[in-house]
């Protein structure tokens, strides 16, 4: 083993073995659309370039979201040679498409004679053309940090494939023909040179941590840059001894005393070879300093019953207490940096404060919490079994799945980012999680489908049958299959940690193959099969041999569909309040007002309007009185 770089004194190098010299070489996130869709894959490449065969059983990889555990691919007996490049390619699991010959005939006779090309299939993984990221695991990695190597990339080009710098070896350079390689694919011009790399770039490191010096308490960070193919395999050392769990180019060190002072430093290694960057000294300040916040309490939001939490960081010399107060009234035994709040009621809705205090001063900082009434979300359809129809899966390319569908009865958009959802186990330790921005609008109804795509959804039911702009949320995970036979649906908001304070629940009995279970909206009740023709029920349009499914999803009755919320903009002008957004032609805004956000009835404000035409809206009232009023434009 060589080691390069600046050792001083007697400094102890204690480093774990090497790892095998793998790089992620190419990565093609966006295929064009005018071939088979077969073709329109993911892939992307992996290149050895150690000096011998490796075998990659027991390594992971995953895109930027799935991490070590959720949607991970394995590569049992794959073993890539010494100067190999491998590509790996994304396969559907219904039908198997595209396969390797499929692949092979895409780019054609320009891919090396000798390239493996070995699908993979999973729901998890898919590498989005906005941006995304390839990472690979040893067997050995029990953090999502310690990598083998990653690939990161930013929005991605249509047909043409990212690679990295030959002269820098930074990922992220989009292929061009005729450089690197680079060829256009058999079918559809694809642009990419899978199966071939520029080499090995040698590492430099091009820039080394720099000494640091905080307060008691407080939090230093050490950064270190450096370029190369492969990437290293960065670890940190403290006084030479490597630091466990310590991964990747920053090492942050928090809440710092003196037995965390001292030289820090990190070894970059790539295969045997290790690189040492220049020491960097972290310090205390020795010299009395008044307190001052670090990280100040945030702003936040929970639904009665839920929990909530506010965190903050103090430093100073000495180091400073804190105490929390709400509404000004001390918090007794509140202490700590995190203040936890759990089961909420509205009542608890308010301003937080904490102080941090030392001989040399004080400071405070103040957040917000608002506890809002549980919204009223209901789930107004269920498909738990299908039609059967032998020849869907050979006509669409997919299998028929469970489905559901949520709708908003709110005034104003919920957010579904962190809400969880289940079968009627009920359980929140197995629930999937909402990981999206969806947000749900007032009269709104969305679909919530185990394992589909909304293209396969709409593909399914019909596009032209469906809203325009119809939300479908992808779900997958081990037990959320819903029953023929009978079963339920669950679903909590992204904030509670009782299995019992639920949002929403519906549950239903044996199923009828191919109907829904539907809400009547003139009773509001669940429970009843849906009949044609009936509430906006309509026959789905993708069938092949007399499998037809009915149901509505996407609405709960017949008609026009909901209006759009308007985003509404508040300005104060010449002792008058004026109220703006953008409206739809023949719908009728009303401005509402209450004291508090989260309780109180909202008086109506004003006269309606209903604009001829779509466009600019303005709504003028006069000034509130009292010191704080909430105000809302509803549609009628």
């Amino acid at each position: 083993m060589r080691i390069l770089g600046l050792i001083l004194g007697a400094l102890a190098i204690l480093l774990a073995p090497a790892r095998a010299q793998l790089a992620i070489t190419e990565v093609f996130p966006a295929a064009s659309t005018n071939g088979s869709p077969a073709l329109h894959a993911d892939w992307w490449e992996l290149t050895n370039f150690g000096p011998s065969p490796i075998d990659l059983t027991g390594y992971r990889f995953n895109d930027s979201n799935g991490g070590l555990t959720n949607g991970v691919v394995t590569f049992e007996g794959v073993v890539i040679e010494a100067g190999e490049s491998i590509v790996f390619f994304e396969q559907n699991a219904t039908t198997g498409l595209p396969s390797v010959s499929d692949f092979q005939t895409w780019w054609g006779g320009s891919l090396p004679a000798s390239l493996k090309v070995i699908p993979y299939s999973t729901n998890a993984i898919g590498l989005s053309s906005s941006g995304d990221s390839v990472r690979l695991w040893a067997p050995t990695a029990t953090e999502e940090a310690d990598l083998v190597a990653i690939a990161e990339f930013g929005a991605a080009t249509s047909g043409v494939s990212f690679t990295y710098s030959p002269t820098t070896g930074v990922f992220g350079t989009v292929s061009v023909l005729g450089a690197g390689g680079t060829f256009a694919a058999t079918e559809n011009g694809d642009l990419g040179s899978p199966g071939t790399t520029t080499g090995p770039v040698p590492l430099t490191i091009v820039s080394h941590p720099q000494n640091a010096t905080v307060n008691p308490l407080g939090t230093a960070t050490f950064t270190v840059t450096a370029q190369g193919q492969p990437q290293p395999r960065i670890r940190w050392l403290f006084q030479g001894v490597e630091i466990p769990g310590a991964f990747g180019p920053t090492l942050t060190i928090t809440n710092v005393e003196a037995t965390k002072t001292g030289t820090y430093r990190a070894s970059l290694a790539v295969g045997d070879t290790i690189f040492l960057s220049n020491p960097a000294e972290l310090k205390l300040t020795e010299q009395p300093t008044p307190p001052s916040f670090l990280a100040k309490p945030a702003d936040t939001g929970s639904f009665v019953g839920g929990d909530a939490s506010f965190t903050v960081s103090a430093t100073g010399v000495p180091v400073p207490t804190l105490q929390w107060y709400f509404k000004d009234q001390l918090l007794s035994g509140q202490t700590g940096t995190t203040l936890v709040l759990s089961n909420l009621t509205e009542a608890q809705s308010g301003e937080y404060r904490v102080t941090a205090t030392n001989p040399s001063g004080s400071t405070n900082a103040t957040a917000v919490l608002t506890v809002r009434p549980k919204p009223d979300l209901r789930i107004t359809e269920v498909q738990s079994s299908a039609a059967l129809d032998a020849d869907f899966v050979t006509v669409f390319g997919f299998s028929k799945q469970d489905w559901w569908e949520v709708t908003s009865f709110e005034s104003t958009p919920v957010s579904l980012l962190g809400w969880r959802l289940d079968d009627s186990s009920s359980s929140l330790a197995s629930a999937y999680t909402i990981t999206n921005a969806f947000m749900i609008q007032p009269g709104e109804s969305i679909i919530l489908v185990e394992g589909l795509t909304p293209e396969q959804f709409r593909t399914w039911w019909g596009a032209a049958n469906l809203p325009a702009t119809l939300q479908v949320i992808s779900y997958t995970g081990s037990g959320l299959g819903l029953s023929s036979g009978g079963d339920g649906v669950r679903l909590w908001d992204a904030t509670t940690t009782d299995n019992e304070n639920l949002v929403a629940q519906a549950n239903f009995g044996t199923a009828e193959a191919g109907v829904t279970f539907n809400y009547n909206p003139d009773t509001a009740l669940f429970g009843e099969k849906s009949v044609l023709g009936v509430n906006g029920v309509f026959a789905a349009a993708g069938f092949a041999s007399g499998g037809q499914d009915i149901g509505s999803p996407g609405r709960i009755r017949e008609g026009a569909l909901p209006a759009v919320p308007p985003v509404v903009t508040i300005a104060w002008e010449n002792n008058q309040l004026r109220l703006e957004f953008v409206a739809e032609a023949g719908r009728t805004y009303r401005a509402q007002s209450r004291d508090a956000l989260g309780a109180g009835t909202w008086a109506n404000e004003g006269s309606p309007q209903t604009p001829a035409q779509a466009g600019p809206l303005r709504i003028e009232l006069p000034a509130p009185t009292g010191t704080t009023r909430f105000y809302q434009v509803v549609v009628e």
